[in-house]
């Protein structure tokens, strides 16, 4: 059944190998960071698979990825701004998901880019002014997070200095993006699937990727840890500007 599904997704087992290995290592970062797994994945990925059909595969193993975060970081997980800020943010996912599915997302990577240059003075200045973000904050901006969460992959960086804002550090941050993953992941498989964009061969591989991502879970709380809040707190920023220059290159790339 494997050799069926790699020639139906044009794939040998050598590039077979290095999406499992990218699995892994992007999970392990994204347990330690609390952001951009999937958005390595999809970068990674992209040369093999191709962009558009990319993120339907890592929406599926995203779902197994975030859904073994939040097992593992379960008790850190602060149920109220979980629930204040995806009460708001469904509707916009599904949007989001749609729109990937028939329109180019070139101008959405680059507002998204903007923004996350932004988000990292924005965050040092409600730091040291003492901005507080509270449950009605992250209500305000779940429709606006969940419209480009779905259009994109990694559009929790954008919730970065939200988090911060909030006072949520270390395992805490990797507890809730991994419950907000499990949701936005699973609405993008459910509109995907009901898509040219993912059939069974690609839900497979899906599949398989998320197992690789199992272990790296528990890999990366050995290392969050032993890692003190100011290093985790330099690592989200660092995500969050090499995350900018991602989703800048994808979007100037649309118009040259």
């Amino acid at each position: 059944m494997l050799q069926t599904i790699m020639t139906e997704i044009g794939v040998g087992y050598i590039e077979l190998f290095l999406m499992f290995l990218v699995a892994f290592i992007a999970s392990v970062f994204h347990s330690v960071s609390g952001f951009a797994g999937a958005l390595i994945m999809v970068v990674a990925l992209a040369p093999i698979l191709g962009i558009k059909t990319v993120v339907p595969v890592v929406a599926v193993a995203a779902v197994m990825n975030n859904a073994t975060r939040l097992w593992v970081f379960r008790r850190e997980l602060d149920t109220q701004i979980y629930f204040s800020l995806i009460v708001t943010a469904l509707p916009g996912m599904v949007i989001g998901a749609f729109i990937f599915v028939y329109l180019p997302v070139h101008t959405v990577a680059l507002v998204l880019g903007i923004f996350m240059i932004l988000s990292v003075p924005g965050r040092r200045f409600m730091n040291n002014r003492g901005v507080k973000v509270g449950r009605w904050g992250f209500a305000a901006v779940g429709p606006v997070y969940g419209v480009i969460a779905g259009v994109t992959m990694g559009g929790a960086l954008m919730l970065a200095p939200f988090f911060l804002g909030a006072g949520l550090v270390g395992s805490q941050i990797i507890a809730i993006t991994g419950a907000i993953g499990v949701t936005l992941n699973m609405t993008k498989v459910i509109v995907f699937g009901a898509s040219p964009l993912l059939n069974f061969p690609l839900i497979c591989v899906g599949l398989i990727l998320g197992l690789c991502t199992i272990p790296a879970a528990y890999a990366g709380r050995w290392i969050l840890e032993r890692t003190s809040i100011r290093v985790h707190t330099i690592l989200v920023e660092v995500v969050i500007l090499a995350g900018a220059a991602f989703f800048f290159s994808q979007g100037l790339g649309g118009y040259f």
